[in-house]
């Protein structure tokens, strides 16, 4: 199932790619808001998927003009299998990201993640913490609003890619 649903995303990201235009002068703006979805792999004894998402706004302009500072929130769910227990993990959190454009169509963007975790177990004791996650990555435009991703992490995802849509 999760293959037949990438392989959909990629015939319709592919299909709007052929026929996109793209004239925003800058990838990432003061004003400007995006939401987005991304599955990751967390990386380690057991190589589990994780599942999040994301809005940013962009906050204000830095220093020159392909230069924007983001802010926004995230959730994610994290589940693993441990010998006879299983753990699930849930993540709630702010973004805060400085974006650079170097090339057209290109967002790339590195920041920080202040985080609340939840983590449920069937058999231990649950328990909750304060962690910060630190990013970087890129996002490539299709449309003016529609764009790809990846993304390495020090967080539950690793790695992890996906797509988002700017407003």
């Amino acid at each position: 199932m999760k293959n037949l649903l990438l392989v959909l995303i990629f015939i319709a990201t592919t299909t709007l790619a052929a026929k996109a235009e793209y004239n925003d002068l800058y990838t990432f703006e003061k004003g400007k808001s995006l939401i987005g979805v991304n599955v990751g792999v967390k990386l380690g004894n057991s190589n589990k998927t994780a599942f999040s998402a994301f809005y940013e706004y962009g906050l204000s302009k830095l220093f020159v003009d392909q230069c924007t500072l983001g802010g926004g929130f995230f959730g994610g769910y994290y589940k693993d299998k441990l010998k006879n227990e299983t753990e699930k993990i849930y993540i709630v959190g702010v973004r805060l990201n400085v974006h650079y454009q170097f090339v057209d169509r290109l967002d790339t963007y590195a920041g920080f993640a202040p985080n609340f975790n939840i983590k449920t177990y069937e058999i231990q004791k649950d328990e909750s913490k304060f962690e910060c996650y630190f990013h970087i990555g890129g996002r490539y435009y299709l449309t003016n609003w529609l764009g790809v991703f990846a993304e390495m992490s020090t967080g539950y995802n690793n790695f992890s890619g996906g797509i988002s849509v700017k407003f």
